[in-house]
């Protein structure tokens, strides 16, 4: 739902703006069938500007808010209605798109996760590229232990890996491991198309390199996934405990209880040599403590990998008519407390 300065209307027909109201005002038919068949990157391109413009749109009614009594606005009023209206239409049509997807329906199902961010897990996601939710987890950035290495290391590790032979299945495997990355998605990466349409039509060192070198994981998707983050933290105490939002507020309290417990004390001292002695966040360090905005971060990310896994578990399931295996630790390790997605079969 759009917010609206006192005293817009951002549904008012845009004839009185002395415009058509085609196109802004509602989606016609060839539209509504149009979004059904949005290519990834069409749905990523539309995704990007639905936050542009949202962004653009907040600052317009920011602008309404400040101006002086004797200002004009009708101006910034002009503007803010249509970007409200065309926002609207764009996230109606990011709605359809990621309904025409069984994953995309299940996501929309998720309290929280609305039209645009269900469409932007279907752009930025290929299910087919990974195989576990360790995969998902990295693409995300969700891997502390995952590094970005540079041009040099990874022109490096190539040549130490490859030496002068031939490329092969193994290489690229030893490669995409110590990357953390697939197999698949290093190769796809290294024959891709470049800025002049040239497509490279065999692995060479110098393109592994090169896609070797790419940062490890989707930096889009990490905003998408702080979004979500966000959003499951807004339904901590939605009535009736929303899923997701009561998993947060749960792991919250298992965070906190380990902080004061002095559980985290070491990696806390260790963070204190590197922040400011006059940073709120030293006082709590030097003393053995995360502060409360490192374990709010740490509950948040544990939800949203919780998340993550349940949907890499049902689209695995739509794509392969079976449940992806579960985790060593859970099948082989001991551990039983496996949390499967809601909503879901």
């Amino acid at each position: 739902m759009v917010n609206t300065p006192k005293g817009i209307s951002c549904c008012k027909d845009s004839e009185e703006l002395g415009e058509s109201p085609i196109g802004v005002e509602r989606l016609t038919k060839d539209l509504r069938n149009s979004a059904r068949k949005l290519s990834a990157g069409q749905a990523r391109y539309l995704v990007d500007y639905y936050y542009q413009m949202q962004d653009d749109r907040i600052r317009a009614a920011g602008q309404i808010r400040s101006s002086d009594e004797d200002e004009s606005v009708e101006w910034i009023q002009y503007v803010f209605k249509h970007l409200a209206a065309l926002e609207n239409r764009i996230k109606s049509a990011l709605g359809i798109y990621a309904g025409g997807h069984e994953l995309g329906e299940w996501s929309q199902s998720i309290t929280g996760i609305g039209p645009v961010l269900s469409a932007a897990l279907l752009a930025h996601i290929d299910i087919a590229l990974t195989p576990h939710a360790g995969a998902l987890h990295r693409l995300a950035g969700l891997d502390p232990s995952i590094e970005w290495i540079g041009r040099e290391k990874a022109k490096t590790l190539v040549n130490d890996v490859v030496g002068k032979g031939k490329i092969t299945a193994g290489h690229l495997a030893t490669l995409s491991e110590a990357a953390g990355r697939t197999p698949g998605s290093l190769k796809k990466m290294a024959l891709a198309p470049k800025p002049n349409g040239d497509k490279p039509k065999k692995l060479t060192k110098d393109n592994l390199s090169k896609a070797l070198s790419r940062r490890p994981w989707n930096a889009k998707l990490k905003v998408v996934t702080w979004k979500i983050g966000e959003s499951f933290v807004k339904q901590q105490n939605a009535t009736g405990g929303e899923f997701y939002g009561r998993f947060y507020s749960e792991r919250r309290e298992i965070e906190e209880a380990a902080n004061v417990s002095g559980k985290n004390k070491n990696k806390a001292l260790a963070k204190a040599k590197a922040v400011g002695r006059n940073t709120e966040a030293y006082k709590y360090y030097s003393e053995g403590l995360f502060p409360p905005a490192h374990t709010y971060a740490r509950a948040k990310r544990w939800v949203v990998k919780l998340f993550l896994s349940h949907y890499h578990h049902v689209g695995y399931e739509i794509l392969h008519g079976t449940p992806p295996e579960l985790p060593w630790i859970i099948a082989h390790g001991g551990h039983s407390d496996f949390i499967p997605p809601p909503n879901w079969k």
